[in-house]
């Protein structure tokens, strides 16, 4: 039997009409490389979007990718040796893409964190935001200390969400792969490893291990200049707030959807003191 996996298509997969994401599975880089990644399939037409009902019986469009077995690293006990496997398959990844190319791989994103100024409109539009008196002061800090320096460090097309339920473990917990390619983009290179980064944090204990780890494994494989070690504290604790932005938007827009059920204030509770930490230096 041959499992596949079918990918619905949204607004924000096919801002301007042209999926980059679905082309950067397919980029020759990463299929000749070792990293194991969904592959995109066409449909019987030679077509990627195909049709399909789905489980209530409406018809809707997506694409199909080849199944990656496992289970994702959220679902299992972290290690130190986990973090040392994320981070050298994050900067393979990276690696692999560098020669991608396509239009729509410069949209705009809200999940990049060169725009992270702009979520202030959805700051004044959300009553109940947990943290509000750390995220505002934040949002601007970050725009006048870190949007401006994001242009000046190496850009490439990068995956943008390796986050613990995108990062695939076998039956012994080895990273094996990773999947969801939908928030790709070109960005600044330092920003996929501070994304990388909050995939790695499970408790407060051992955050800043997992942190280290994590970083020092992809600049093994793909090292990082001395302006991007400095920007990544405050891109760490940028994530974080995004998270606890972008979840809560999405909590209030659509409280029957479960997909952010779980980020309410006490998942992100010791995260922000985190953030609150990393960005000590650019909050003053």
């Amino acid at each position: 039997m041959r499992w596949l996996h079918i990918q619905g298509v949204g607004a924000v997969a096919t801002i301007g009409g042209s999926r980059a994401t679905d082309r950067g599975i397919g980029f020759p880089g990463a299929q000749r490389s070792c990293l194991r990644v969904p592959r995109l399939l066409l449909g019987r037409d030679g077509r990627d979007l195909v049709t399909f009902k789905d489980h209530v019986g409406n018809e809707r469009r997506g694409v199909v990718y080849s199944f990656l077995p496992g289970q994702p690293l959220s679902a299992v006990e972290r290690t130190v040796s986990q973090h040392h496997q994320c981070g050298r398959m994050l900067a393979e990844l990276a690696i692999a893409l560098r020669g991608f190319s396509h239009s729509a791989m410069h949209r705009a994103l809200i999940w990049d964190l060169r725009h992270l100024p702009r979520l202030r409109m959805l700051v004044s539009q959300n009553s109940d935001l947990p943290f509000r008196e750390f995220v505002r002061p934040f949002l601007d800090a970050f725009e006048r200390n870190v949007a401006g320096r994001l242009a000046q460090v190496p850009q490439q097309f990068v995956h943008n969400d390796f986050n613990a339920r995108n990062i695939i473990v076998d039956d012994a917990s080895h990273v094996t792969g990773v999947i969801d390619f939908g928030d790709a983009v070109c960005t600044a290179r330092v920003i996929d490893v501070a994304v990388g980064v909050i995939g790695q944090l499970s408790t407060p204990e051992t955050s800043d291990l997992a942190i280290g780890e994590f970083v020092e494994a992809y600049a093994a494989v793909s090292p990082l200049s001395s302006e991007e070690r400095a920007l990544l504290p405050s891109l760490v604790a940028g994530r974080i707030v995004q998270n606890v932005v972008m979840t809560s938007w999405y909590r209030s827009r659509q409280p029957s959807d479960g997909h952010f059920a779980a980020f309410g204030p006490e998942y992100f509770e010791w995260r922000v003191d985190l953030a609150a930490r990393l960005a000590s230096g650019m909050l003053t």
